[in-house]
């Protein structure tokens, strides 16, 4: 028996790539690949029935400007990039993308408190000019006048931000990948990775894949998948963020995404107010840590606490208005509130193997941009 299980009970497969996981990372990666590596033979292992199940599905569609994140973060940059890249194939593939722009907003209630507020939205603002993002200084007037029905003390408005249905966005990439040759294996989860001189040994249960070049997409469990393939220094914690939808004719109020000013290092970008491309409106989300991967339904944090938030900004709504929709997990790799950047490594040269460890928000609006990033990582190799 070797290592992985017995190579007589399983189907071997060559390929020049072996991409594990098809979230919308994994599949952006593949079709940037399968665009510019156009003699190479690509394969993509996802582990569930189905392409972008996890993070990729369950998340609010935003197609961040990087201003959340630290400049001089790789993430940032890539948030910048991949932004513009998913908004405009979005429109390209004759996907619906709302180009509704995002208000970063002061409440009232908030400043009451004390001037943190004040001085986290001065922060945000100070790294929008180290990224050259465009955004406009508002007052309370210049607030109701984008949104009526919100009560803020100002804010800014950064015009280059989107949103787009994430399923939408995967499946485009996939069918792209898919035409250009990818093939994808579903209920393929990858359950043993290791190298030889030349090329790697990935073994899923029915079959082994031979490739030079693996790439570790696998999200959530990225830190399993390198840890099989001998790299243990990664290790990812999950987040969760849930939403609340606003299930009444108040959906209506919102035509902007509506953000609070968060300091630098809060978890995430705090419970704000999102339009969707369908019309609906829904809040959130929190960011705690959990358990497990898995954890999406157990102990709901309560309507209120959404509510609460919510009403900041929106003081029409009431507990009625609110329904619990969902929640998702983004794999941090830090487990406290201090910022942390994307992991993309070539960890292995001889052969390379690419491991992204943490791609958390800002994936969605990156991953168009990261399959550029790893393809420059790998560029001297595939010219061999």
């Amino acid at each position: 028996m070797q290592k992985g299980g017995s190579l007589k009970m399983k189907k071997i497969i060559e390929a020049d790539v072996v991409i594990i996981g098809a979230g919308v990372v994994g599949c952006a990666i593949a079709r940037h690949l399968s665009i510019v590596r156009p003699d190479k033979k690509i394969v993509v292992l996802e582990k569930l029935s189905s392409i972008g199940m996890e993070t990729s599905h369950k998340n609010s569609g935003v197609l961040h400007s990087g201003l959340h994140q630290n400049p001089k973060f790789l993430k940032s940059k890539l948030a910048r990039q991949g932004s513009k890249m998913a908004a405009e194939f979005m429109k390209r593939s004759n996907f619906p993308v709302l180009d509704c722009g995002m208000i970063v907003a002061v409440s009232g209630q908030s400043f009451l408190g004390g001037p943190f507020s004040l001085w986290s939205l001065m922060s945000l603002m100070k790294r929008g000019r180290e990224q050259n993002i465009k955004f406009d200084f508002l007052t309370s007037s210049g607030v109701r006048k984008l949104e009526p029905g919100i009560k803020a003390l100002g804010g800014i408005f950064i015009p280059n931000v989107w949103v787009i249905n994430p399923d939408q966005f995967v499946y485009a990439l996939y069918e792209e990948a898919c035409i250009n040759g990818v093939e994808f294996f579903m209920n393929s989860p990858a359950k043993d990775v290791y190298a030889l001189i030349k090329y790697h040994c990935v073994f899923t249960p029915e079959r082994v894949f031979h490739a030079p070049v693996v790439i570790n997409a696998a999200g959530l469990y990225a830190d399993d998948i390198a840890r099989m393939a001998g790299f243990g220094q990664y290790k990812i914690y999950p987040w969760r963020g849930e939403y609340y939808e606003v299930v009444s004719e108040k959906r209506s109020l919102i035509k902007h995404l509506v953000y609070p000013a968060v300091p630098p290092y809060y978890p995430g970008k705090g419970i704000h107010l999102g339009p969707r491309v369908d019309g609906r409106l829904f809040i959130g989300p929190n960011a705690r840590p959990v358990p497990s991967k898995n954890y999406y339904e157990e102990d709901k944090t309560p309507p209120e606490v959404f509510l609460e938030a919510a009403k900041r900004f929106l003081p029409q709504l009431e507990l009625e208005d609110l329904r619990w929709a969902y929640s998702g997990i983004r794999p941090k790799t830090t487990n406290d509130t201090k910022e942390n950047d994307f992991i993309i490594s070539l960890d292995r040269r001889s052969p390379p193997m690419v491991n992204l460890i943490g791609i958390e928000s800002p994936g969605l609006a990156s991953c168009m941009a990261i399959g550029q990033y790893v393809d420059l990582l790998l560029a001297k190799y595939f010219c061999k």
